[in-house]
């Protein structure tokens, strides 16, 4: 039976990690207080931070800077902020994770889909589609400059969101990395070629 804990990010009981992710203090504050479903959402969030900042990772600085991001990722203000309503922020029902939530800004991108996400959608479970979106692309092996590439991927985003199995279920436990894209509740239906 995998162990669960109490993610302070996504304000549930979920599977947590088997291992602390790193060795000292913070990795072993993630490992007691996140879940593996938090955990996946950080790559993404660590790939914008470093492109956002120019940070080169062989510098001890920028890993320092890092490591603080990551503290506030799951611990900070966003950790909070996902049930907590700042004053004059929108909050939406999630389709995905199935509870009221702060909601995106604006549109992710025009048209009905960029719509509907936008008032469907958390910006909690929208930071969830980076991660998704690559898994998608490698498997595929998706040509983004193909303009039918581009169209898989928004229907795949579609059926992520707001498909049948787009619900996260209670108890979700996503597939080992590298175990392939059919994760459960996850919303990677394989496209019949």
């Amino acid at each position: 039976m995998p162990r669960t804990v109490y993610c302070v990010k996504l304000k549930q009981e979920l599977p947590g990690l088997e291992k602390p992710p790193f060795p000292g203090e913070l990795g072993q504050r993630i490992y007691e207080h996140i879940s593996q479903q938090a955990w996946r959402m950080w790559p993404a969030q660590s790939m914008q931070i470093i492109n956002e900042r120019g940070l080169n990772m062989a510098d001890p600085e920028a890993r320092k800077i890092l490591r603080q991001e990551m503290e506030k990722f799951f611990f900070g203000d966003e950790a909070r902020s996902t049930q907590q309503q700042e004053p004059g922020q929108r909050l939406v029902y999630c389709a995905k994770l199935q509870r009221e939530l702060p909601g995106l800004e604006k549109p992710p991108f025009p048209g009905p889909l960029g719509q509907r996400i936008y008032e469907s959608i958390s910006k909690q479970a929208w930071e969830m589609w980076p991660a998704q979106s690559v898994l998608i692309i490698n498997h595929y092996g998706l040509n983004m400059a193909d303009p039918e590439a581009r169209k898989i991927l928004r229907e795949q985003m579609e059926e992520f969101f707001f498909g049948q199995d787009a619900r996260m279920p209670e108890g979700w436990t996503p597939e080992a990395a590298g175990a392939g894209p059919q994760r459960k509740g996850g919303g990677g239906v394989a496209r019949k070629k």
